[in-house]
């Protein structure tokens, strides 16, 4: 009996060291003085926390691609990022929303839910692949976009000097979703304003709701 209990243990131990942590989560219980110790900003028209990074490499490189009549990238940086913390009311939080470009993060968080979310599904719809699943009471979404971006190197008299250039690249967004409605002073007077058109008739209809 005491053999098999410590069977038992040693499995738990073992599951527990190979469980994956669930990406982001730690936002859920963030407090204010957190936010802004890890370099958060607040927005207090939407309620949200933001943090972004965007490469400033890309952006010169850009300029002075231009000014040197050289191919200038437009794709974003593959470790630009930008995470959105969107609040309810009571400081609780609604959802959070990490935008990225890094390939690697994209299949991490993919393999997260392949092994976790055993409700996972997954639609297409022309450049967009989405997977949706639940974890832990949260409702949870990974997509794909992709950005097909193509030209061709103009700015030469030569025609055989001119080359397509392909800078087409993956936006990818991995959203996590409380039941917590977003709340800000804004979004209440937007909703008023809403209410107040559908109350006189002039609500436009969807195609959803057209169907």
């Amino acid at each position: 009996m005491k053999k098999n209990l410590l069977l038992i243990f040693a499995l738990c131990i073992a599951i527990a060291a190979n469980a994956q942590e669930f990406p982001y989560s730690k936002y859920l219980n963030f407090s204010r003085k957190e936010f802004r110790e890890n370099g958060f900003k607040y927005n207090e028209k939407t309620n949200a926390w933001c943090l972004t990074k965007s490469s400033g490499w890309n952006t010169a490189f850009t300029v002075l691609a231009i000014i040197a009549d050289a191919y200038e990238d437009v794709r974003p940086a593959r470790n630009d990022y930008s995470i959105v913390v969107q609040m309810g009311e009571d400081d609780t939080v609604s959802f959070i929303e990490v935008e990225f470009y890094n390939n690697d993060t994209y299949h991490k968080l993919l393999t997260f839910m392949k092994n976790n979310c055993p409700d996972m599904v997954d639609t297409s719809s022309g450049k967009l692949i989405k997977y949706q699943a639940t974890y832990d009471n949260y409702g949870i979404e990974l997509d794909m976009k992709q950005h097909i971006v193509s030209r061709t190197s103009a700015r030469t008299i030569d025609p055989k000097a001119i080359k397509n250039v392909d800078e087409s690249y993956n936006e990818y967004e991995f959203i996590i979703r409380t039941d917590v409605e977003p709340w800000s002073k804004y979004l209440e007077k937007r909703a008023a304003k809403s209410a107040k058109r559908d109350a006189k008739g002039k609500k436009k209809r969807t195609v959803n709701e057209l169907m």
